[in-house]
């Protein structure tokens, strides 16, 4: 937000320190850009180096200044510091010691750094640094790229000036940001919720939590070579259209997703029925519409909660077993088929999997 009562050199000053060149081609912007980014909160030593005061005036909006830096604030809460560049590193902020912080920033590395270690010791608390830090940049690429194509674009298409529609950029971050970051408190609250209510475990060690699940893993079966005859823009299509339908799936058979990766996905189910079903919905979803065809594996076991994602044999053992599926079929290991209960099985050949010694007894999921 703007300040009414902060001084902003005029364009005479600006001149005088190098900031600004009435000469230049676009020396009216540039002056209106400068002085905007100083009432913001940017000094003039920000301004000299910027390379985009663009991007420094979005940093702004977002980033309030504030006096004190990293290396300020590990003092302050009696850290070390490459304690708290590890936490900095997981969640993606900063790791210079002479870097400013926000205000929120540095109650984030409080948080983890002492009532988070208490609580959940140090290494628990560094797994949860890099959850949290993941999705938040996957989300700030989602949120922006959206932003850039939908709204800057097409503004700056038709006419707009850099500065006023940085200005708007501004009114946009005031109002729509905290509602946003309310909705995933939200989601947050709601989410851990769900997991509260899982079944859940732990090996003998209490080392880690296990999960008894179904495991699978849908694959967009011909993405390689399909991806190198489409455009951008058709590209895109698919895979959004390909995360949309495998979320949608999941949702239905009370599943969850773990993660998306390109062309594949990753999803568990308590029950190993819902998962079959799951994985029904899932090749009868896809084929058709232009889209190519996908293809499930599915492994039942106990598996060791890490990060947020699993791990353990059975989670290899579906991996391997979506590579061996033919394009729009299913196929399941012996534990899903025993599992899975009034579900049409066929046997397939023994199949020799890497990473396994022994040949492996799969099934193929019938409709």
């Amino acid at each position: 937000m703007v300040s009414e009562d902060r001084s902003v050199p005029d364009a005479d000053e600006l001149e005088r320190l190098g900031l600004y060149d009435p000469s230049a081609p676009d020396s009216v912007d540039r002056l209106e850009l400068v002085q905007y980014v100083l009432a913001l909160g940017a000094t003039l030593d920000d301004v000299a180096a910027s390379i985009d005061l663009e991007e420094l005036a979005m940093d702004i909006n977002l980033r309030p200044r504030v006096p004190f830096t990293l290396g300020e604030v590990v003092v302050s809460l009696g850290i070390d510091l490459e304690t708290a560049q590890r936490l900095c590193t997981a969640l993606g902020l900063s790791t210079d010691p002479d870097k400013s912080m926000t205000v929120d920033e540095a109650e984030t590395v409080r948080l983890l750094a002492i009532d988070g270690k208490q609580l959940l010791g140090e290494e628990a608390t560094m797994q949860l640094a890099r959850v949290a830090g993941s999705p938040m940049a996957r989300l700030a690429e989602t949120l922006l790229g959206g932003f850039r194509l939908r709204v800057q674009l097409p503004r700056r298409d038709q006419g707009t000036r850099t500065v006023e529609f940085i200005k708007e950029y501004s009114g946009l971050a005031e109002t729509l940001l905290p509602a946003f970051i309310r909705s995933l408190d939200a989601l947050l609250r709601r989410q851990m919720v769900a997991v509260a209510e899982r079944v859940w475990s732990t090996d003998e060690e209490r080392s880690a939590v296990t999960l008894h699940r179904t495991v699978g893993f849908v694959d967009l079966v011909g993405y390689t070579e399909v991806s190198a005859s489409l455009t951008v823009r058709q590209l895109t299509a698919v895979l959004i259209e390909f995360d949309d339908r495998t979320v949608e799936a999941v949702a239905r058979g009370n599943g969850q997703i773990i993660k998306t990766i390109g062309d594949e996905a990753m999803f568990v189910a308590e029950d190993a029925a819902n998962a079959c079903r799951i994985a029904l919905d899932l090749v009868g979803d896809f084929g058709r519409d232009r889209l190519p065809p996908v293809r499930v594996g599915l492994a039942t076991g106990d598996m060791v909660s890490v990060f947020g994602d699993l791990y353990g044999p059975d989670v290899n053992l579906a991996a391997r077993l979506v590579a061996a599926a033919d394009p729009g079929s299913v196929v399941v290991s012996g534990q899903t088929r025993a599992s899975a209960g009034e579900f049409l099985f066929d046997t397939v050949p023994d199949l020799v999997l890497k990473g396994f010694p022994d040949p492996v007894t799969a099934y193929r999921l019938g409709r």
